[in-house]
Parts: structure tokens; sequence; C-alpha cells
């Protein structure tokens, strides 16, 4: 099943429960808040399931030319790397739940996320590579990232926030590179900087170009805000 079959869009109203970010709470252009909201609705930004809020976060850079088959498949090896390496950081930093659509890991359905592409214009099926989200929990006690077919997720609590550092080309070809702090576990591991945080990074891309990373920095601001967490940015030379 994809998110293009025909489904009726979800009308989920409001819980008590659910979590507003910083960002909902402020006023347009600056946050998500319409001036027209009354002072104490809590409609979540984002698309709006039974468990969870998501959102579409496809890194979609305008690159070199090429036929639809070749942009598209680009596109999905693109949105694949990072939640890769986010996987693979979170695990090294956090305990995290990994599971295919349908698990607890996921939060959701097939039925549902096909649902989702009446509510915007359009969104990827699951075996599209551009298929990637971001989303957490109505009550905002778990994040998550899903590409594909597989998600992973964890406490948001314990996401201290995210840094990109684009490193520009010099003497190599530059790339990107993701940290993410946590809050240390009761037994910290060896990233652990001076008990307050467990940080680690992964590397994206085995290029730097200015496309990309306008792409990447749009999305992980998508992310940060989406998470109410911070998020800094730095550019280096690859001296």
């Amino acid at each position: 099943m994809t998110t293009t079959d025909s489904f009726e869009p979800l009308r989920l109203s409001a819980r008590p429960s659910d979590l507003r970010m910083p960002v909902e709470n402020l006023p347009y252009p600056i946050g998500e808040r319409d001036s027209g909201e009354a002072p104490g609705d809590n409609h979540l930004w984002g698309l709006v399931g039974d468990q969870a809020v998501f959102q579409h976060i496809e890194l979609l850079p305008h690159t070199e030319k090429g036929n639809r088959q070749e942009v598209e498949a680009r596109n999905g090896r693109m949105n694949g790397e990072p939640y890769a390496g986010l996987k693979e950081v979170f695990g090294r930093i956090s305990a995290i739940e990994v599971g295919a659509l349908g698990s607890g890991a996921s939060m959701t359905s097939a039925a549902e996320l096909a649902s989702f592409h009446t509510l915007q214009r359009w969104v990827p099926g699951v075996e599209d590579g551009r298929h990637l989200f971001v989303f957490r929990s109505r009550d905002g006690d778990w994040a998550c990232f899903r590409w594909r077919e597989e998600s992973f997720r964890f406490r948001r609590a314990m996401l201290v926030g995210f840094s990109l550092t684009s490193a520009m080309p010099a003497r190599m070809s530059g790339g990107f590179q993701v940290w993410l702090g946590c809050v240390p576990r009761p037994e910290p591991g060896p990233d652990a900087r001076d008990k307050c945080v467990e940080a680690s990074s992964c590397y994206l891309y085995d290029r730097w170009t200015a496309e990309v990373g306008f792409a990447l920095l749009s999305v992980m601001i998508c992310v940060a805000n989406f998470l109410g967490t911070a998020l800094t940015t730095r550019q280096v030379m690859d001296v």
C-alpha cells in the first residue's frame, strides 16, 4: 500500500494531551500560530495522525540535470543518507527502537500514511526513496525519523540539539557533518562530554555544493523546529 492510494482525509480533533512545540506558539511569520487562533488553541502543526504528528522533510536540491528517473533515483539516495546517518548516531549515544511500518516504533499504519496525500499536495509512497519524515507523538514524548518502510524512534526529552557543519571545498571536495547531542544515559558511553551531554556526528555526501547545503539546512531547520530543539550551524573550509 502506498501513500498515493485513495483514502478519506483524517479528521482528528485536538486533544487535551496534545503538546505544541515552541514554534507553534509563536505568531506568523516568526512561528506557525495564526493571528486568528484563540489563545488556548492547541492545534498541531503538520500531518496529524491518531498517535503522532508527521512532517515530510524531503531533501530536494536543484542538482545537475538528468531525466526524470535519474533525478528521482538521485534524490531518493540523498534522502536515505541522512536517515541512515542519524539512525547510526542516535543509536550510538541514546536508546532507540527500530521497526517497520505498522510496528510500535512507526506509530502509524499504511492506511493512515495513505490518507496524508489528501491533506497536502503530494506525499511520496513508502517504496519511494523520497519518503523521508520526521514525526513526534502527539503528547511530545516520542520523536522519530522514517525513511521508506523503516522508522526509528527515541524519547524526545533525550534530545539536546543539532549542529550542522558545512565544509566548503578548498584542498578536498568538502561535505557536510551533522552533530547531535543527547542527555547522558545512566552509564554514559565514550561520547560523553563534561558529563552534560553525549554527542556524536555523521558525515553526509562526498562533496559540497551550495544547492545541497541549502536543502540540507532547510531540512534541519524544519526538524529542529518540529522537535522543539536547538540547531546551530557552522561553515568551515576543508583545509
